[in-house]
């Protein structure tokens, strides 16, 4: 079987791939990732997003503006406008961070509202950030989503029960990172046993979120292919079927990518 992996969620626009960007994207190849989702956060990451993927037939843009940004992203005018460019496959990444609360939790809760109904008219998925604000992102969605649509809660760290409530809901996908090779992660090693194969993708969100055995360095798309083999120790299977079923759902999530 010839394997293919989809990162789902990374950020190649940042300064850590400034130096070798080519050389991390021939690594990516080399480890079976045949496209990566990278998203932007706010309108300059966006519009980088948007130049990577002109230039780079892996990378598949992504645009919106993140909750720590919410307090500086205008009118959105200017999201509307790069929405609507034929290459973009998703808007996000949107959605609520009570962790850190760079933004006032009532300006991210309006913009991310926004995003969700500008990603509605127009037909495209959402990629959703949701750090300690589950409840809130659950009525965001009760409000400005429905199941006909697509959308994905991206670096999914919490326990099945809320997890399985998010997708008995609204039909999202859930983001599965490095955060599942963590040792002591036992709450997201029991909801990826549990959770139903086809609502679950591969990410990385690179640079951040490094897998075992290299915590503390840069992480990079390649490193999916670790989350890729610890997904598959936890459900009792290979390599091979967590990469076929996380790849052909990361196309359903994303058509644009099909």
């Amino acid at each position: 079987m010839t394997r293919s992996i989809i990162d789902t969620h990374a950020h190649l626009d940042t300064e850590a791939y400034a130096a070798d960007l080519d050389d991390v994207l021939t690594r990516a190849a080399d480890a079976c990732v045949t496209r990566i989702v990278s998203a932007g956060q706010n309108e300059a990451t966006s519009l980088a997003t948007l130049d990577l993927a002109a230039h780079h037939a892996i990378v598949a843009p992504a645009v919106g503006v993140h909750p720590h940004e919410a307090k500086d992203a205008g009118d959105l005018t200017w999201l509307e406008a790069l929405a609507t460019r034929e290459s973009v496959i998703a808007i996000g990444e949107m959605g609520l961070d009570y962790h850190y609360d760079f933004s006032p939790r009532e300006v991210q809760r309006e913009i991310f509202a926004r995003q969700l109904d500008l990603a509605g008219r127009l037909g495209l998925p959402a990629i959703i950030h949701c750090r300690e604000s589950e409840d809130d992102i659950a009525a965001a969605l009760r409000r400005h989503f429905d199941k006909s649509r697509l959308a994905v809660i991206h670096c999914w760290t919490g326990a099945y029960d809320a997890a399985a409530a998010f997708i008995d809901e609204f039909g999202v996908y859930l983001g599965i990172g490095g955060a599942v090779t963590f040792k002591n992660a036992h709450d997201l090693h029991e909801a990826v046993k549990r959770l139903p194969l086809d609502r679950l993708v591969l990410e990385t969100d690179c640079p951040y979120m490094t897998p075992a055995p290299h915590r503390g360095k840069r992480n990079e798309p390649a490193y999916a292919a670790l989350t890729c083999r610890r997904v598959a120790e936890l459900r009792g299977t290979d390599e091979e079927t967590i990469a076929a079923a996380t790849t052909a759902n990361a196309q359903r999530l994303f058509p644009g990518i099909s």
